[in-house]
């Protein structure tokens, strides 16, 4: 059997690649009955205003999720231009991911409870799947366009770490978290990634 042409197997090996990515969110609902909040509001800096902090808390993951739902274009590519496509998308995910853990560590201390746990589980996401994205990154790098076996082969592979991007793990462990939860609330950016991450 005479192997694939590049041209070819560009329209043919693509069609489950990026479905992963989006398949898990971060939409994480926090129960709990108001109560008064024993933690001391800081006094200066962005923990000043648990509004304001919450805002660059959840800004932090938009920098994450807006370039990782940016799905890159193939149409008319060969596999040379798959390959840079996709690694160009993967750049411009691990540098939403570098950004955001930026932006956690300027938010500093939450100035409400529960808050550095919440703060805690989106740096450990950011984390892990800085790690899976580089492995991807790693696996494409290595795709060889004149290799129509191989390159398929590498790109599974990117694939399958890319399944296993997650979510923040530990928010079930909050319980009730008022302030907190106001905070997130009136945030703009929580506004927007609430709404980036629903279900479709």
């Amino acid at each position: 059997m005479a192997t694939p042409r590049p041209a070819r197997a560009a329209r043919v090996l693509l069609p489950t690649l990026l479905a992963a990515l989006l398949a898990a969110g971060c939409s994480t609902t926090i129960a709990g009955t108001p109560s008064p909040d024993p933690a001391p509001p800081p006094t200066e800096g962005v923990g000043a205003d648990p509004v304001a902090w919450g805002d660059q808390v959840c800004g932090a993951l938009l920098s994450y999720y807006r370039p990782l739902t940016a799905r890159p274009d193939y149409e008319g590519a060969d596999l040379p231009g798959i390959k840079d496509r996709l690694a160009g998308y993967l750049g411009e995910v691990r540098g939403g991911i570098d950004a955001g853990s930026q932006q956690l560590t300027d938010a500093g201390a939450s100035p409400v409870s529960g808050g550095d746990q919440f703060k805690a589980s989106i740096s450990d996401l950011l984390n892990r799947t800085g790690t899976t994205i580089d492995e991807a990154r790693a696996e494409v790098d290595q795709a060889d366009p004149n290799d129509v076996p191989g390159f398929q082969d590498r790109l599974t592979a990117a694939e399958e770490k890319l399944r296993t991007i997650g979510a923040a793990q530990g928010l079930e462990e909050l319980g009730a978290t008022p302030r907190l939860d106001k905070a997130v609330d009136a945030a703009p950016q929580c506004g927007e990634l609430e709404e980036l991450t629903a279900p479709a």
